[in-house]
């Protein structure tokens, strides 16, 4: 993967999995920009403070145009409402994901919306008896495995380059 400035990670939900993710990607990719929204403004006071976010994102807006992925880590049905937002925000290469156990509903909505060249799905079965950003480790999804779920309509170079990027994670 590149390793410089420009390329921009982000993420809806910095719960235990998308924090975790995302303290990852700050361990192994520290020039990567990263931008995180979640609903609770302590977490992202906190990822602020301890250098995991770049960015943090008081709604789901503009803020997340420059994303090169994105993380939807919310549950399943706020991932959903979400995806309405981010169609008109997110750049066309974007590689859209998210980290959810239930995967129909989620690819149905990504198909309605017109989405599907951008959207590869994922699932790390990885998880803790705690839930919260603060319980969330830079290495919760090291050696664990990573399902992902591309659509017809994404291209297999894109599936090849998110598939590297979690195995380097």
């Amino acid at each position: 993967m590149k390793q410089n400035t420009n390329f921009t990670i982000g993420f809806i939900g910095l719960g235990l999995i998308g924090g975790s993710i995302a303290k990852n990607i700050r361990r192994v990719y520290p020039n990567y920009q990263i931008i995180g929204f979640d609903t609770d403004k302590e977490t992202l006071a906190t990822a602020l403070a301890e250098g995991t976010l770049d960015l943090a994102a008081s709604t789901v807006d503009q803020s997340f145009k420059t994303c090169d992925y994105l993380f939807l880590c919310a549950p399943v049905s706020y991932n959903i409402a979400y995806l309405k937002t981010l169609k008109g925000i997110l750049k066309d290469d974007c590689i859209l994901t998210d980290v959810g156990s239930v995967k129909g509903p989620i690819h149905q909505a990504v198909k309605d919306l017109g989405m599907e060249s951008s959207f590869i799905g994922g699932h790390p079965m990885v998880g803790s008896e705690k839930a919260g950003f603060s319980y969330g480790s830079d290495r919760l999804i090291e050696n664990a495995y990573y399902f992902i779920t591309p659509t017809e309509s994404v291209s297999a170079e894109k599936v090849t380059e998110f598939s590297q990027f979690i195995e380097e994670l």
